[in-house]
């Protein structure tokens, strides 16, 4: 199942406990759109921790359906997330592909495209459908790292 990890990135320095919450209440969001299952995202503790996973802060990781329906919710509540709690920008990564949104992204078929290519690189029809050549972005809004 393919999925794809969402990065909140806040306008100014926060404690850990708020970037926490932040991650948490776009979890709880996203949680709201069926087929979409959302966990904190973890990885490999560093140093001498009694944990094996450490949380990477502000960090979701997003698994499911991925339609052309639920990309769209998906940018919705992003786009109102960063714009609600005033966040720089969310970043959605999907392999080595990343987009970045903010509060000021529109929500149109050129965004669900992006994001169809973040999920599918080279293969926008079979993520999201056909769209018009017109609706497409320049190569290069996506960016590989």
């Amino acid at each position: 199942m393919p999925e794809l990890s969402m990065l909140i990135e806040p306008s100014v320095a926060l404690p850990t406990e708020r970037v926490d919450a932040l991650a948490a209440g776009l979890a709880d969001d996203l949680r709201s759109v069926r087929g979409f299952q959302v966990a904190h995202a973890q990885s490999p503790a560093s140093g001498h921790g009694k944990s094996q996973q450490a949380w990477e802060l502000g960090m979701l990781i997003v698994g499911g359906v991925f339609s052309a329906a639920t990309m769209r919710a998906l940018a919705q509540i992003a786009i109102a997330y960063a714009d609600r709690v005033k966040a720089r920008s969310i970043t959605l990564r999907s392999g080595g592909n990343e987009l970045v949104i903010t509060g000021a992204t529109r929500v149109d078929q050129r965004l669900v495209d992006q994001l169809g290519r973040l999920m599918a690189p080279g293969s926008v029809e079979s993520a999201v459908g056909a769209a018009p050549p017109a609706a497409r972005g320049p190569v290069g809004e996506i960016s590989g790292s």
